[in-house]
């Protein structure tokens, strides 16, 4: 019995090359048979938007201000805390009665802020909203909060088709927020004195270890006592207002060349992808079975099956 060891046919690697630089050639080929499609076509789209934004696209301006909140009252807290300590755990107590920080956040994105602004701009008539809900969500989406933990500056932006208006918005941001935090920060001086005077009775009945300890701690809660007195009866804590927001000369949008270049690369993307389909669909349309199989698509869709030449 002979055994017949053919060895298999060589491959031709370079059959591998041939095919891809037809394909290359192929889609060069539709390429060029387009070119004044896919070059004219997005320079008019392009035109055309530009003309779009310039005629028929209202300005916008958009104002800004920069402010640093206030410190965190209650610097004295620390303090309090300390002296406290030697009464047994009671430290703890005043560190929790401190207000927290980062408030100032809190308000400029609380709905209790944006009611007042809503209220006094009466917005949900000049947007022709509804409901307060589609308001409260259109000043939430317009006024743009930055908040530069590294450098503690807060920078609100607002913008609108009025510049003024667009002002008056961000302005009336930093003075609600002004007029919330003094209310906070003396409704929490209050309760820390409360809280303080609570702790003077309770030192002047604790018995110590020498009369010189008594007498240190309790100077010292009076010290932090008289400190949260004066901060209760203390104005608004001051806003620093960096840069005060006024009416914008110049527009922020729209940004016409950059919605034109957009468009006209979008319009030449779109082009291209359908040229290549339009081909392809071509060269299947020559092949007995891919044209058999694009009727029986169009017959899905309820067309009409082109005719076999």
């Amino acid at each position: 019995m002979t055994t017949n060891n053919q060895s298999p046919a060589p491959v031709n690697s370079d059959s591998f090359g041939d095919e891809d630089e037809i394909s290359l050639l192929d889609l060069l080929l539709v390429i060029s048979e387009n070119i004044k499609l896919l070059i004219l076509a997005p320079i008019f789209v392009g035109l055309a938007a530009l003309g779009w934004t310039t005629y028929f696209m209202t300005p916008v301006f958009t104002a800004t201000s920069s402010v640093i909140p206030p410190a965190a009252a209650g610097s004295g807290g620390g303090t309090a805390a300390a002296i406290l300590g030697q009464l047994g755990g009671l430290g703890g107590l005043v560190g929790g009665a401190l207000p927290a920080q980062g408030k100032h956040m809190a308000y400029l994105n609380s709905d209790l802020l944006r009611d007042e602004i809503i209220q006094k701009f009466d917005l949900q008539k000049r947007w022709k909203h509804k409901y307060i809900t589609q308001t409260r969500q259109a000043l939430k989406t317009g006024v743009i909060i930055k908040d530069d933990k590294k450098s503690g500056l807060i920078t609100l932006e607002f913008t609108d088709e009025d510049p003024k208006f667009a002002a008056e918005v961000v302005n009336s941001y930093v003075a609600v927020l002004s007029r919330l935090l003094g209310e906070a920060a003396i409704e929490d001086a209050r309760l820390r004195r409360e809280f303080l005077e609570k702790q003077i009775t309770e030192a002047t009945r604790k018995s110590y270890q020498s009369p010189q300890v008594r007498d240190a701690v309790i100077q010292g809660l009076v010290r932090e006592f008289e400190t949260t007195r004066l901060a209760e009866q203390q104005p608004n804590p001051n806003i620093v207002q960096v840069d005060i927001a006024k009416a914008p000369e110049l527009k922020s949008g729209p940004k016409r060349a950059l919605i034109s270049a957009i468009t006209a690369l979008a319009t030449g993307f779109a082009l291209l992808l359908f040229v290549f389909i339009r081909q392809a669909m071509r060269n299947a349309g020559q092949d007995p079975e891919s044209a058999d199989k694009l009727n029986r698509i169009r017959r899905a869709f309820g067309l009409r099956p082109k005719l076999k030449s």
